[in-house]
């Protein structure tokens, strides 16, 4: 009887063994999900960008428990909490960054030249026929005819054998109204099935109609606001979308640096922009700097952040159209450089046009076929590829060569 009663006793003692060791066991795992969840706490929070305000929170909970005579397990608890909520509250109330779609640009590089805003004379037109631009970028004015460069079209388009890029108005663009109406008039005449086809039968409409316009030139350059250039062309893009008028729509873009305020304020202005063009036109000169030089004014710089911008607006499948871009010989100072200077600094972005299909760039016209002075001080008066007497520069066999070889 004693033996059983013995036994009895040393299996309780065993129980209650073992209960003991099951609560030591238990605390000790309790202290140690709760460091780890205050290693986890820390570890969330390094590198957080709220990191330190929540650090701070965090501490402050926990110097508010010790006052209260929590004991050092409750103050680590407290702590870990606050510092995990705090944390987790911050990354959900920043902004989920979008991912920059790609550029997705079809269709073939064309290279031109830039034919300027008047008529043109009998030798110049032997120039431009003997070069073979598959294309020329040409300006029109908004407060004269249509019809009024007739002339200069019908050497074009029968002499020279070249498509026509037009330029429809230059910096400032006038009345929204009179322009929207001067738009789609241009397009009626000169654009497929236009009325000066009917009028010259012997001209091939099929290849030279015109096909892209581009509003306005630089009129960034204190002419208008974008404001003003937005109220200005927003209801052009919805007449010729209503219409369905068969055209590429190019508008001026101006970055300079990371500024790309004039883009983003066009998107901002003109709803839906994307439905209504087709490319922006840059113009990344940087006079008498070779065109990967750095800074705000770094021409292939300009072209990346036109780019990013233009994808970060939706716009990856739109190109780029470099609608000028050309160097100055003439003895302006640090802003002209030599004739091979030219060469180079022209080799150079044609090269990288070819190269970078991350830029989508599809058009580029040189400015310009002939200079119009000799020896002067004038910046404007010598971007030719042609002296005033005629003869070529060395960047002429470049260009002429890209022209060749890149027709659209």
């Amino acid at each position: 009887m004693e033996l059983l009663l013995n036994s009895r006793r040393v299996a309780l003692f065993a129980l209650l063994v073992a209960a003991v060791s099951l609560l030591v066991f238990s605390a000790a795992s309790a202290e140690a999900r709760g460091q780890a969840k205050l290693r986890s706490a820390v570890s969330l929070g390094k590198g957080a960008p709220g990191a330190g305000k929540c650090f701070k929170l965090a501490s402050s909970r926990s110097r508010a428990a010790a006052e209260r005579g929590a004991s050092a397990k409750a103050i680590r608890r407290v702590r870990a909490r606050a510092l995990r909520r705090c944390l987790v509250r911050d990354r959900k109330s920043r902004p989920v960054k979008k991912a920059v779609p790609p550029t997705l640009v079809g269709g073939n590089l064309v290279v031109g030249i830039d034919g300027g805003y008047t008529g043109w004379s009998d030798d110049e037109i032997e120039e431009r026929a003997e070069i073979g631009a598959a294309i020329t970028r040409h300006e029109w004015d908004p407060w004269e005819p249509v019809d009024e460069q007739d002339d200069v079209m019908e050497a074009a388009f029968g002499e020279i054998h070249t498509r026509i890029h037009a330029l429809l108005g230059g910096n400032q663009l006038g009345d929204p109204t009179l322009y929207r109406e001067w738009v789609v008039d241009f397009i009626r005449y000169y654009g497929i099935g236009g009325s000066f086809w009917d009028a010259h039968p012997e001209l091939d409409e099929s290849r030279f109609a015109i096909t892209s316009i581009e509003l306005g030139n630089e009129p960034y350059f204190g002419e208008m606001s974008a404001e003003e250039y937005a109220a200005t062309v927003g209801p052009v893009l919805e007449e010729i979308q209503r219409l369905n008028l068969p055209v590429t729509v190019v508008l001026p873009s101006r970055v300079y640096g990371s500024n790309t305020s004039w883009m983003d304020t066009l998107y901002r202005l003109i709803p839906n922009l994307n439905d209504y063009f087709d490319a922006f036109a840059e113009h990344p000169y940087w006079y008498g700097h070779e065109p990967a030089s750095t800074g705000p004014a770094g021409p292939f710089g300009r072209i990346d952040t036109t780019r990013r911008r233009m994808n970060e607006h939706g716009a990856n499948t739109k190109a780029i159209w470099i609608t000028e871009y050309g160097e100055s010989t003439a003895n302006c100072g640090e802003e002209c450089v030599g004739e091979d200077t030219q060469a180079l600094h022209l080799k150079q972005m044609l090269d990288a046009i070819v190269t970078r299909s991350d830029w989508g760039v599809k058009m580029i016209s040189v400015f310009q076929l002939r200079d119009r002075g000799t020896e002067s001080s004038d910046r404007e008066r010598q971007f030719g590829l042609i002296r005033e007497d005629g003869s070529p520069k060395p960047a002429y066999p470049i260009v002429e060569s890209a022209m060749a070889a890149y027709r659209g």
